[in-house]
């Protein structure tokens, strides 16, 4: 994990990640996080047991995958993931995407969130091998 002007980043999933509200913020309500998908970049496949998960799309294209189904979303659309549903996210585009991520409640997914890409910058040199998840 690397820090650039509060930014951490993952050179393994090319996601870089800008906690806009932690928990400290709004009492443990939520989390909002601004992330950019590199080209090829992904959120690994995942879920909460206890949260409730929101994205909307900011630029470019994300392909998000939930339920065996997957929905390519642009600027200005949103998805609902509830707990307990496994899902992912990648960059579905030539270019970088960005989106907002919302998490209720915040519980502890900030240091989660620290701790994965921590490990990620531990296999950075491993990042050049990186491709996109399968669909």
């Amino acid at each position: 994990m690397t820090t650039i002007d509060g930014t951490i980043q993952d050179p393994l999933t090319g996601q870089h990640l800008t906690f806009l509200e932690t928990a400290a913020d709004t009492e443990g309500r939520w989390l909002r996080a601004e992330i950019r998908l590199e080209p090829g970049g992904f959120v690994p496949r995942h879920l909460h047991l206890r949260q409730d998960e929101r994205l909307e799309v900011l630029a470019g294209s994300v392909r998000f995958r939930t339920r065996g189904e997957d929905r390519v979303l642009g600027p200005g659309d949103t998805s609902v993931i509830a707990r307990r549903r496994l899902h992912r996210v990648a960059n579905a585009g030539p270019g970088e995407a960005r989106f907002v991520l919302e998490v209720h409640p915040a519980r502890h997914i900030e240091q989660t969130m620290r701790s994965m890409f921590a490990i990620g910058r531990g296999l950075g040199p491993l990042a050049r091998l990186r491709r996109s998840p399968r669909a």
